[in-house]
């Protein structure tokens, strides 16, 4: 009787596992997995290097932080989307981990300050809601 229950059990967890393996969860899933959490509205602090950027000032911008400049970015009506792939950069918005840049994006206000930051390993998925952000700059 003890074996067949702990037989349900491993089997119950290994489909446990399976289900989370086929979900859109996992699919988002990153090596970093704690730092997807880092997620914080309604920042108030300035942009920093934003003279270095082709960001024009008082229009909301998307400044996505990735390794690969051929990164897929989202395409917005309401804010300026541009890429860095610069470390240096990347680290001053807090979007570096261990030398690797994003993937993630910060959301600038035509006011030039930083009102939303988040590593986004599903950038190019997650266009609606980074479209509902930018909404809410407004």
């Amino acid at each position: 009787m003890r074996w067949t229950a702990l037989a349900l059990t491993g089997a119950a967890a290994t489909a446990g596992v399976a289900l989370y393996l086929g979900s859109p969860a996992h699919k988002l899933h990153d090596p970093n997995h704690a730092l997807q959490q880092l997620d914080l509205l309604y920042l108030d602090e300035p942009a920093l290097g934003l003279d270095r950027l082709p960001i024009q000032p008082g229009r909301p911008a998307l400044l996505v932080f990735c390794e690969d400049v051929r990164c897929p970015l989202p395409q917005l009506d309401d804010a300026q989307v541009t890429c860095s792939t610069d470390p240096e950069l990347a680290a001053r918005y807090a979007l570096i981990d261990d030398g690797r840049v994003g993937p993630g994006y910060a959301l600038i206000d035509a006011q030039g300050q930083v009102r939303y930051r988040t590593f986004d390993p599903g950038l190019a998925e997650h266009e609606t809601e980074i479209g509902i952000l930018v909404d809410g700059l407004s």
